[in-house]
């Protein structure tokens, strides 16, 4: 019996580290919360994709100056956007990655945008808080902060409560992929779905 309740122990606290790799859960929308998982699309042919639902591209997020914009102000660029949370592992262990990739293809015309969902309830973080976040992280990308009417409209088409999670659209407005949560699988997926979608 004592060594039942050690490895339940045990099991019980490998399954909340895994967790915490992956991704945190988010209570700003008004579903049930879903687990973390990861699926990409691939291939060489923007007509091949969906075009990202009108919710999404017109979903209002705000820059930190307070200018308001959408995803739809950025067509003709590639765009990943990117959910996140001050308080989310996960997405400060994602940031070098997208870092790297807002370094290596931002002059071709790819574009990070982090859009930060606000805390564990959905209330927006201050602002002030967030740019010493996102300085102490070093980014080099947009940074925004959304809404929760905006966020619903991304979990309602990833179908996914969790941050980090990343939609990458292409210059037409197709959606090219979806990752969701975080760990080396999520990251080399990302990396080598835009690296195709930039070669087009």
């Amino acid at each position: 019996m004592k060594e039942f309740a050690a490895n339940l122990v045990l099991f019980v606290i490998l399954s909340v580290a895994f967790s915490a790799l992956t991704g945190c859960s988010s209570s700003s929308a008004d579903s049930n919360n879903a687990t973390a998982g990861n699926t990409a699309a691939t291939g060489s042919k923007s007509s091949e994709y969906p075009p990202v639902s009108s919710g999404v591209t017109n979903a209002e997020f705000e820059l930190l100056d307070g200018t308001k914009t959408t995803l739809a102000a950025y067509k003709g660029k590639v765009v990943m956007l990117n959910l996140w949370g001050i308080w989310c592992g996960p997405c400060r262990a994602e940031m070098p990655h997208l870092v790297e990739l807002q370094q290596k293809y931002g002059a071709q015309g790819f574009e990070v945008i982090g859009l930060n969902i606000g805390d564990h309830d959905g209330d927006p973080e201050a602002v002030d808080a967030i740019e010493q976040f996102t300085a102490q992280m070093k980014i080099n990308y947009t940074i925004a902060r959304m809404p929760r009417a905006s966020t619903n409209q991304v979990y309602a088409l990833t179908r996914q409560q969790v941050v980090p999670q990343t939609l990458l659209v292409d210059r037409e407005g197709h959606l090219r992929g979806m990752f969701i949560g975080g760990g080396a699988n999520v990251f080399n997926s990302m990396k080598t779905t835009v690296a195709k979608t930039m070669a087009e």
